[in-house]
C-alpha cells in the first residue's frame, strides 16, 4: 500500500526487552566513547621499515620515515580534533534519553510528553522498523535506551496508562502520542512479546478513543490522526489475533461513518481474516436473516459499505482498494449475489471502462486540442483501475453458477470486454485479463456463447490472438476462442470455424488455421507453465468438439469425410495433434492419443511425422 499502513511485520535482531551485548559507539556512556576512540587515534600504525630500495637493488636509508611521521601527526592532530564534538555528542545522548524519561513523567508538561513520546516512536521505527516503515528523521535514542524503555513496565507506566486508564480529559496531543507509539509496536516489534498490554483491554480503550473522536464535534487533523492511528492498532491486531466480534460490531459502525482509504483497508482486512474464514454458512438467504451484531449480518454491512464508494466519486487509488475488498466478496457465490441484490455491478463495468470512455469522448471531439487534452488524461492511474475493476468482473466469472453469469451478461458484460479489446489505448494487462474474462463466461454452454457471439467477440479475440505481443494475451484469447468452440453447439462451430473470412480476413486464414497455430503455441512453449497446461486442455476440448460435430454433419449430409477433418489435415492440424500426445503431462497426453486414434489414422501420422 502506498499511503495507507502495511501489515508486514519488521524482522528484528534479538528482543527489544534484552539488552544488547555489543555497545556502539552512541551508547550513553560518554566517557567509554571518548576513551575508545582516543585509544584508537593514538595506536601507533607507524611502520617498522625504515629504509627504501633503489633499482639497483641496494638498501639506503630512505626518506620515508620522514614522510611516515608528518602523516601520523597530521592523523593524531585530527583525532584531537575530533574527540571534543565526539564527548560532546556522547553526553548529548546521555541527556536525551534523561530528558525523554523526564517527559515520560505523569508531572511533566503536556508538549515535553508529547516530544518524549515522539522521540521514542522514532527510535522504534529506527532500530526495529523495515524498509515500509520510511526514513527516521529527528533525534532517536540509543538502541540500549530504546530496549530500556520497552519492557513491559516501562511501557505500561509510561505509554499504556493513559489508554488503559480511559483518560478521556487527557492532553489530544499525549493520547496521540501514546497511541502511535503503541501502532509503532504492532508494526514493528513481537506481538506476543507483549500479552499484558496487547490484548482485548487494550483494543477496548481504543475503541474509546476513537468513539470519542466519531462522536465529538471538533473535526480536527489532531483527532482525525488519533481515530486514523487506532484503526491501523486493531487493523495489526487482527492480523495476529482473535478480535472479539463485540469490538468488530462497534468498530464497523465506527468505521462506516468515515470513507476513505484507511476504512477500505480495514473492511477488508476485516473480510480476508475474520469474516469469510468464521461465516458457517455462506448462502445469501444466511446474510439476509442474520441478526444485527453477528458476523453475517457485520458482512452485510462491510459489503454495502463498499459498494457505496463505487456511486459517488472518489480518488483513484481508492477506487483501486475498493475493487481490490470486492475480489475476495467474489470468491463465493452469495458474495456475488449480494453484490447483484446491491445493483453495484454496472457500477463496477463503468469502472472496468474508463479508459474506453475516456478515448471515446476524445475522439468525438470536433476540437483536436481538446481531443488531445482528453486523451492526455488517460494515465497510468485510470488504467489501474479499469485493471482493477476488470479484476473484480474476471472473479465474479470464474466464480459465478450458469444463473449469475446469465445475468452478468444481461447486464452488458460482454459488449464491455469487446469494447475493452478493441480500444487501441487500453494497456496490455487490461487485455490480457479482458480475453481471460470472455473465456470464462463462455465455457459454460452454448447459450453463453450465442451471447458472446451476438456482440462480435470471436473476430476481436480472433485480432488479439494475432496482434498481441505479449505471450500472456496470446494465451487468454486463445483459451477465449477455444472454450467457446469447445462448448458450440453445430450453427456455432460453422460460424467460429468461418468467422475469420466474414470479416474482412483472408479466408485461408480462418479459425481452423488458428487453432492449429495455437497447437504450435502450447508445443514450442514450456510445458511445465501452468498456463500453457490449462490452455492445452481446453484446446484439445475444442478440437474433439469441432471433429465431433463435424463427424455428425458428415453422416446427415451424407458426405465422403469429416468435413472439418479435412480443413484440420490441410493446416498439418492431425500432425500437430501427434505432438501434443507427446506433451509431458499424463493426461494431455492421453486425450491427444485418443483424439488422433478416433478421428485419424494415427500410425500413418507418426510416420509422416518423423519423416
Amino acid at each position: 500500500m502506498s499511503d495507507s499502513l502495511t501489515y508486514r511485520r519488521a524482522v528484528h535482531t534479538g528482543s527489544p526487552q534484552e539488552t544488547p551485548k555489543h555497545t556502539h559507539m552512541g551508547t550513553d556512556s560518554g566517557s567509554s566513547c571518548a576513551q575508545g576512540v582516543h585509544g584508537y587515534g593514538l595506536r601507533d600504525m607507524r611502520t617498522r621499515s625504515d629504509r627504501m630500495v633503489t633499482d639497483r637493488g641496494q638498501w639506503y636509508p630512505g626518506d620515508s620515515r620522514v614522510a611516515e611521521d608528518n602523516r601520523n601527526d597530521s592523523d593524531d592532530k585530527e583525532v584531537a580534533e575530533l574527540l571534543p564534538y565526539l564527548a560532546t555528542g556522547c553526553q548529548v545522548r546521555d541527556n536525551l534519553y534523561e530528558q525523554v524519561l523526564e517527559g515520560l513523567q505523569n508531572t511533566a508538561l503536556c508538549t515535553t510528553k508529547a516530544q518524549a513520546l515522539n522521540v521514542l516512536r522514532r527510535s522504534i521505527y529506527a532500530y526495529y522498523g523495515n524498509s515500509y516503515s520510511g526514513n527516521v528523521t529527528g533525534k532517536i535514542l540509543t538502541r540500549e535506551s530504546t530496549n530500556k524503555l520497552l519492557t513491559t513496565e516501562a511501557l505500561e507506566k509510561y505509554v499504556f496508562k493513559t489508554i488503559f486508564s480511559d483518560e478521556l480529559h487527557a492532553d489530544n496531543h499525549i493520547r496521540c502520542g501514546c497511541l502511535q507509539v503503541i501502532y509503532a509496536m504492532t508494526e514493528c516489534l513481537p506481538i506476543g512479546n507483549y500479552p499484558t498490554l496487547l490484548n482485548g483491554k487494550m483494543l477496548r480503550s481504543i475503541l474509546l478513543v476513537m468513539e470519542y473522536v466519531c462522536g465529538g464535534s471538533g473535526n480536527n487533523d489532531l483527532e482525525e490522526k488519533m481515530w486514523f492511528t487506532g484503526l491501523c492498532i486493531i487493523k495489526n491486531m487482527m492480523m495476529v489475533m482473535e478480535v472479539p466480534n463485540e469490538i468488530l460490531r462497534r468498530i464497523l459502525n465506527s468505521v462506516c461513518r468515515k470513507q476513505d482509504a484507511s476504512t477500505v483497508d480495514f473492511c477488508h482486512v476485516l473480510l480476508t481474516r475474520d469474516l469469510l474464514p468464521n461465516l458457517t454458512k455462506k448462502t445469501i438467504s444466511s446474510v439476509y436473516t442474520s441478526v444485527p451484531g453477528s458476523r453475517a449480518h457485520m458482512y452485510h454491512q462491510c459489503v454495502k459499505f463498499l459498494s457505496e464508494f463505487l456511486v459517488k466519486p472518489k480518488q483513484r487509488e481508492v477506487l483501486s482498494k475498493v475493487c481490490g475488498a470486492l475480489v475476495c466478496v467474489c470468491e463465493y457465490n452469495f458474495g456475488i449475489d449480494l453484490l447483484m441484490d446491491l445493483h453495484c455491478f454496472p457500477d463496477i463495468l463503468w469502472l472496468a471502462q474508463s479508459v474506453v470512455n475516456k478515448y471515446e469522448t476524445a475522439m468525438n471531439e470536433v476540437d483536436k486540442s481538446s481531443g488531445k487534452q482528453l486523451i492526455e488524461e488517460i494515465t497510468p492511474e485510470l488504467h489501474q483501475i479499469s485493471f482493477d475493476a476488470l479484476s473484480v468482473v474476471s472473479k465474479m466469472a470464474f466464480t459465478a453458477n450458469r444463473r449469475q453469469i446469465v445475468a452478468m451478461l444481461d447486464q452488458g458484460v460482454a459488449n464491455m470486454l469487446v469494447k475493452v479489446l478493441n480500444c487501441p489505448v487500453s494497456s496490455t494487462p487490461v487485455k490480457t485479463r479482458a480475453a481471460n474474462t470472455l473465456g470464462n463466461l463462455g465455457c459454460e454452454s452454448d447459450l453463453e456463447v450465442q451471447a458472446l457471439i451476438n456482440q462480435s467477440a470471436m473476430p476481436t479475440l480472433i485480432r488479439t490472438f494475432q496482434e498481441a505481443l505479449e505471450q500472456n494475451t496470446k494465451i487468454e484469447a486463445a483459451y477465449a476462442i477455444c472454450a467457446c468452440a469447445s462448448k458450440a453447439n453445430k450453427v456455432q462451430i460453422r460460424y467460429i470455424v468461418s468467422c475469420a473470412g466474414f470479416f474482412g480476413m483472408s479466408s485461408h486464414n480462418n479459425c481452423m488455421t488458428l487453432i492449429t497455430d495455437f497447437m504450435d503455441f502450447v508445443c514450442n512453449n514450456d510445458p511445465g507453465q501452468e498456463g500453457n497446461i490449462r490452455l492445452c486442455r481446453i484446446v484439445l476440448n475444442a478440437v474433439d468438439n469441432i471433429l465431433h460435430i463435424g463427424k455428425i454433419e458428415a453422416k446427415e449430409n451424407k458426405l465422403l469425410e469429416n468435413p472439418y477433418g479435412r480443413m484440420l489435415v490441410d493446416h498439418q492440424g492431425e500432425v500437430k495433434l501427434a505432438k501434443m500426445a507427446m506433451f509431458p503431462d499424463y493426461h494431455i497426453a492421453k486425450r491427444a492419443l485418443h483424439i488422433s486414434h478416433l478421428y485419424f489414422n494415427y500410425p500413418k501420422v507418426w510416420s509422416r511425422m518423423f519423416d
